[in-house]
């Protein structure tokens, strides 16, 4: 029988990298029970190492800690040893959780990580001494390049876990009369955020009587020089990149830089994935019987590649948040960006996935993980769709070129350029004021005080980087796929069948001119009747079935509306100049005026900043936040707000 080890300490301490040495591909990425927290677990030999949420004390207060702090109280009932990892270069801070976990009396080893910067630094710790004084070993590592991995394996190879010794357990015989139970168990069950009766002097107590101890320990067993280089270097950067102006300016521009990487980075990949299920989709259609190669070419195969065609964003955008969380640059951006989104109810945590929405709001929901605070992670989520994504592009530059001319506002702003920015501003203010409301309806009765520990400059992990942006594309496609894929294939379902036979939509093609049979097969496919059933509810915003069919193929993802409009209006092209002639030739049946006109065209407008018409979205919602209760909350209040903004619009312009 396999034993189970847990992997804990502090975020940022290297304790994933160690995972990664330790487990090599003999791990797998999944959800802990009732939570959308990643659970990582991985094989050595015939151990289960589970690599824990950080966390930097057992008083656990976001979903993150609790889950680590309850896994450590779980494991105490049977022994389960503890692979416990610190930073060298941060031991005083570090310390204060392996004092916590010392006093629950489980087995243990420290792992003392970034010996290369101990040595950089010209620090020295006695680790016989510190062993003798913790009774349990402890060993120097770097999980970077291995260094120090052969003694952590020959630790497990022997089982020589030891439990120290306990730090603070009898300074609560001041409090219960000898008896440490009394007063000491309810202070644990306060640390996983149970309901206990811990008095607050207590608590403080606690901290001080620990601090108290490492600073002694760490007084007796390690030699620091006064200066460390490796800090004052990382504080000579901060001084320019935590500049209000100037670190500001360096933030925008690394932004800008991920921003147009993901765009320019993935746009070759994505081309190459469209190309390749296109040929693939072409050379099945054909297949006999009829049905089986519409299935394959129409249905299966355009489903996996709105699947994988969002890999490379993934994967690029990932790629970057691995960077600079592994440089240390994460943490100065979060607190950069702290000071304004807390008028929103946000921290400063909340900038990357906000600004990465303007990408896809797939990979930005999925980085929702680094935020802290759970209220916080769920008003992003639900927030973020509103940011105007690469998808809508193609939506707003057809509607924007129906109604904007191709002059310039004093020789220098486009017009339409100008519309775009108002589209984008739109979808950026939403987005806020959505986080807004969101985190007041959740708020709690205490909204804890946001404290962001700044690490050290360090060079990228680069091992640990690109493993983490593979085990993170891959949960996409393995999880959010199969739902991306089931919606697909109904909705080829809908498009490709008709409650009437062939000879009847024969009939219908021979009764109209200058109408392809399938826009015939279309209007009267399941999908065109849905359309024209919605069409009086519809209708007071400027639409008819024919647009309705292409709203309603758009809920799988927008950039379908205008291949649904090129299908409806035979125009057999996609290209932009094609799309644009048809539509602004399209007249209102019984009158001269045109179908898109400044007020519909507004409309729908409107209607696509604001409808979550994404079923990527709404599958990669359900996987992050464990059910179908809030996905569906979110598609239905986002298509209120986008039905009621369309409706005022056309009705004040109409």
């Amino acid at each position: 029988m396999s034993k189970t080890i847990l992997l804990a300490g502090n975020p940022n301490v290297g304790k994933s990298s160690l995972f990664n040495l330790l487990t090599g591909l003999k791990q797998h990425t999944g959800n802990y029970e009732g939570v959308t927290v990643e659970k990582k677990t991985g094989r050595y030999r015939d151990y289960s190492i589970i690599d824990l949420p950080g966390l930097k004390s057992l008083w656990a207060a976001t979903i993150d800690e609790q889950i680590s702090a309850r896994a450590i109280l779980k494991g105490k009932a049977t022994n389960q040893p503890i692979i416990f990892v610190v930073s060298g270069t941060k031991l005083e801070e570090e310390l204060l959780l392996f004092t916590q976990v010392a006093d629950l009396q489980v087995p243990m080893i420290l792992v003392i990580n970034f010996k290369d910067e101990l040595a950089a630094n010209n620090i020295t710790i006695d680790t016989q001494l510190l062993a003798s004084r913790l009774n349990c070993p402890v060993l120097l590592c770097n999980s970077r390049n291995g260094d120090g991995l052969e003694e952590i394996k020959h630790i497990i190879h022997k089982n020589e876990f030891a439990i120290p010794t306990a730090f603070a357990r009898s300074h609560y015989d001041d409090f219960s009369n000898g008896n440490y139970g009394n007063a000491y168990e309810p202070l644990v069950r306060a640390w996983v955020g149970e309901p206990a009766d811990t008095k607050p002097d207590l608590a403080i107590r606690d901290l001080e009587k620990r601090y108290l101890v490492i600073g002694q320990l760490l007084t007796d067993t390690m030699d620091i020089p006064t200066q460390i280089e490796q800090q004052e270097r990382s504080d000579r950067l901060d001084k320019v990149l935590l500049h209000p102006i100037f670190g500001t300016l360096i933030f925008l521009g690394i932004l800008f830089i991920i921003f147009q990487s993901i765009f320019s980075l993935a746009a070759y990949p994505m081309d190459l994935i469209d190309g390749m299920f296109a040929w693939m989709s072409s050379k099945v259609s054909s297949i006999n019987p009829a049905w089986l190669g519409d299935l394959l070419g129409n249905g299966l195969i355009p489903g996996l590649g709105g699947i994988l065609i969002f890999i490379p964003q993934i994967a690029i955008l990932f790629f970057f948040f691995g960077l600079l969380e592994s440089t240390g640059y994460m943490s100065r951006i979060s607190f950069l960006s702290d000071n304004l989104l807390k008028r929103v109810g946000l921290s400063g945590s909340s900038v990357v996935p906000i600004v990465s929405g303007l990408a896809c709001a797939i990979p930005a929901i999925m980085s929702v993980r680094t935020v802290e605070r759970e209220r916080e992670r769920l008003a992003l989520i639900m927030a973020i769709p509103f940011m105007t994504c690469s998808a809508r592009l193609p939506v707003y530059t057809i509607l924007i070129a129906l109604i904007f001319p191709d002059g310039y506002l004093w020789g220098i702003f486009s017009y339409k350029g100008l519309a775009l920015f108002g589209m984008y501003l739109l979808g950026t203010i939403t987005t806020l004021a959505a986080a807004w409301l969101i985190s007041r309806w959740k708020k709690p009765a205490s909204d804890p005080i946001w404290i962001m520990e700044m690490p050290l400059y360090r060079s990228p992990h680069w091992r640990r980087v690109f493993s983490d942006m593979f085990l993170k594309t891959k949960a996409f496609v393995v999880e959010a796929g199969k739902i991306i894929l089931l919606f697909s294939l109904i909705l080829w379902f809908l498009s490709a069948f008709s409650p009437h036979d062939q000879h009847f939509i024969d009939q219908k093609v021979a009764q109209q001119t200058e109408v392809d049979s399938a826009s015939v097969a279309l209007e009267y496919s399941y999908a065109g009747y849905i359309g024209k059933t919605i069409e009086p509810i519809i209708a007071p915003l400027g639409y008819d079935w024919k647009i309705g069919i292409a709203l309603l193929s758009s809920f799988a993802a927008r950039e379908i509306f205008v291949g649904t409009l090129a299908t409806i209006y035979s125009i057999g092209s996609e290209e932009e100049g094609s799309v644009i002639n048809r539509l602004q030739s399209e007249i209102k049946p019984g009158t001269n005026l045109p179908r898109f006109d400044i007020a519909t065209c507004l409309s729908l407008l409107l209607f696509y900043a604001f409808a979550l018409q994404c079923m990527s979205t709404v599958a990669i919602v359900r996987r992050e936040t464990g059910s179908w209760k809030w996905p569906l909350i979110q598609f239905g209040a986002m298509l209120l707000v986008a039905y009621f903004s369309a409706l005022i619009g056309y009705q004040l312009l109409s």
